[in-house]
């Protein structure tokens, strides 16, 4: 290559590295344009987000027309307290209402036509509201409002089961207390039997009451009170204790009667040492009787059965202390002394009137006895 040819194909190679140089500046400089464009365009973004955290403040609006609505209507888990108390109300008012229109809830007792279907409805409400509350969170003294709740419902629950048990029981005393009076004294330990056995569900059902439940859960409840609890409980108490308290004590008056019976069989047979000794432990029986049924506070249920058999058990005791010295009199020859023994005994017995009118086999041994000795 000659020299002109070098330098020409020099100065090409010249002028095309000049032409690189201003093509990079020209492409810096585009770029330079872009990358303000692309700072700018968070401006934009950040008025749009602007623009959005402002929407919020446009949705709030509802929460103040609603205020009103809140004020009226408590949070969901306060009015299912509510619900619930409400229920528990009704419940306490249907047991006033099955105690009659001059009754209250202490006014019930095993004389009571009572059916536990009359409250078992708005317990049942209350128990399905109780559980909801169960699921729900609640703050400590919720759940301990709900637990005091809880037990005010199993008190009335198992306080209408116990009321209804004891009833059905009454029946049974009633039953016995007939054979007694009908004279059919060798039925009175299977009807004593089946009245103790009766008593059996309404001790379940009282324990269970005092299981579930406490005197001091009704402090949540406006309807009763815990002096309410302590005297329910109480009375069912004493209606459990008193039931088979005195069904055992018919039968006492039952075997004292027999061992009359065999002095009266004794007596009128001349076997007067005998007699005595029948009519001696007869009268220390019906004493005993007495004695124990006197010191009862007894129940309603029981009212008019303890004064009868405490008038029955006094006169037969009497009646029998007098037969003892009429028999002790035959016994030691002193015939002419028994007519007037055997006439204070007869107007000792007669001092209960339930005596010559209901058991008839007393006047009858009187009717038999001889006119003359």
């Amino acid at each position: 290559m000659n020299r002109r040819a070098y330098l020409s194909a020099a100065g090409l190679v010249l002028f095309a590295g000049c032409s690189t140089t201003d093509t990079t500046e020209t492409t810096t400089s585009t770029t330079e344009v872009q990358s303000t464009t692309e700072t700018a365009a968070p401006t934009t973004t950040e008025t749009a987000t602007e623009t959005e955290t402002d929407e919020p403040t446009t949705t709030e609006e509802p929460t103040t027309t609603e205020e009103p609505t809140t004020t009226e209507e408590l949070d969901r888990t306060e009015r299912i307290f509510n619900l619930a108390v409400e229920d528990l109300t009704d419940a306490v008012t249907a047991f006033d209402d099955a105690a009659g229109p001059d009754g209250g809830f202490h006014d019930i007792n095993a004389t009571t036509n009572f059916s536990f279907t009359s409250v078992s409805e708005p317990l049942t409400l209350a128990r399905g509201h109780l559980e909801t509350l169960d699921q729900l969170e609640t703050t400590q003294e919720q759940r301990a409002r709900l637990n005091s709740l809880w037990g005010v419902h199993w008190f009335l629950w198992w306080t209408g089961k116990t009321h209804e048990n004891l009833r059905l029981a009454r029946v049974r005393v009633d039953n016995a207390v007939a054979r007694f009076y009908t004279e059919e004294f060798y039925r009175i330990d299977s009807q004593v039997e089946q009245g103790i056995e009766a008593l059996d569900p309404a001790k379940g059902t009282f324990d269970r009451l005092l299981d579930e439940s406490d005197p001091n859960d009704p402090d949540a409840f406006d309807a009763l009170t815990p002096d309410d609890y302590s005297r329910k409980v109480d009375a069912l108490d004493a209606e459990i204790v008193q039931f088979e308290q005195f069904l055992n004590l018919l039968v006492s008056v039952r075997d004292a009667v027999n061992r009359l019976q065999r002095g009266f069989d004794e007596y009128l047979g001349g076997s007067y040492e005998d007699a005595s000794g029948s009519f001696f432990r007869a009268s220390l029986e019906f004493e005993d009787v007495r004695d124990e049924l006197s010191e009862l506070e007894p129940v309603v249920a029981l009212e008019t059965y303890v004064e009868d058999f405490v008038c029955l058990a006094d006169a037969m005791a009497k009646g029998s202390d007098g037969l003892d010295e009429a028999a002790t009199a035959g016994d030691n020859d002193i015939p002419e002394k028994q007519p007037e023994l055997e006439a204070e005994a007869e107007a000792a017995f007669a001092t209960c009137e339930l005596i010559d009118e209901r058991l008839t086999f007393v006047s009858t041994f009187f009717e038999e006895l001889p006119e003359e000795r």
